[in-house]
């Protein structure tokens, strides 16, 4: 079995959940006013949140995201553990175009960005409405009952299922834990995956709601066009970058990650 397959199917797990339900946002607390993770009422216009994706053996791909909902731009950093080094990729979503940076460029490719065309236009505008109040009373039916707890003023969701319930073509166990603060915003999702002895957890956290975002298009001067070649060879022979890249020109939609990987 691959692990980075394995890897690259988890992430088209997390993804195909948040494509579903329009949540893919998290935190750890949101109880007082103060809170940065506080709406109070209003639908968030930015977003900065952290995410993980880990595996039983230690295994882990981290990374951080700023997203403007109203301008449809998205910033941020992928590390991604390679052999002896933890590489860094910089994605940048913006104009319907998706930038990568990293330091390797300057001497590949002689750029400090690389640039290709989305494959679908950057839409934001649902993801903030759902992040608001999700409606879970409309989730899939495939999802099966749910378990509510809660833990103070955040309620938790728990769901059971196996990963063909989403359409994947691998066979596991999935819980998926959605947890909402007293607005009723998303504030926190954790998917983890059994399958073939070994589990996977992804973890999305929410650093904040409506904080600063600056996020700029980056100059002319310093981008060079993203091939196929230079793709591959930023990812090298790592399943899961290359498939989360595919993913990110997609849209970010990675949803389809999962149709052509096996554990």
């Amino acid at each position: 079995m691959s692990r980075h397959r394995l890897l690259a199917t988890i992430v088209a797990i997390a993804a195909l959940v948040g494509t579903t339900t329009g949540i893919v946002m998290a935190a750890t607390d949101s109880s007082a006013n103060a809170s940065p993770y506080a709406l109070n009422g209003k639908v968030p216009k930015t977003a900065a949140m952290s995410f993980s994706i880990a595996n039983s053996d230690g295994v882990a791909i981290t990374g951080h995201m700023n997203v403007d909902m109203v301008k449809n731009r998205v910033d941020g950093e992928i590390d991604i553990p390679f052999i002896l080094v933890m590489a860094r990729i910089r994605i940048r979503e913006v104009n319907d175009k998706l930038y990568l940076g990293a330091g390797a460029f300057k001497s590949m490719a002689e750029a400090e960005w690389l640039a290709a065309p989305l494959n679908t236009n950057l839409d934001l505008t649902g993801l903030a409405l759902t992040m608001a109040k999700p409606e879970f009373d409309l989730m899939p039916k495939e999802l099966g009952a749910v378990e509510i707890t809660t833990e103070g003023d955040i309620t938790v969701r728990t769901y059971h299922l196996n990963s063909k319930a989403l359409g994947l073509p691998t066979s596991g166990d999935v819980t998926l834990v959605f947890r909402t603060a007293s607005e009723g915003q998303v504030i926190g999702l954790t998917v983890t995956v059994k399958a073939a002895g070994q589990d996977m957890t992804i973890s999305l956290t929410m650093d904040s709601y409506n904080s600063p975002v600056t996020i700029e298009v980056p100059k002319p001067s310093s981008v060079k066009p993203l091939t196929s070649n230079s793709l591959q060879q930023i990812a090298g022979n790592n399943d899961t970058l290359m498939q989360l890249l595919n993913g990110l020109m997609s849209g970010g939609n990675l949803s389809g990650l999962g149709s052509s990987l096996s554990l």
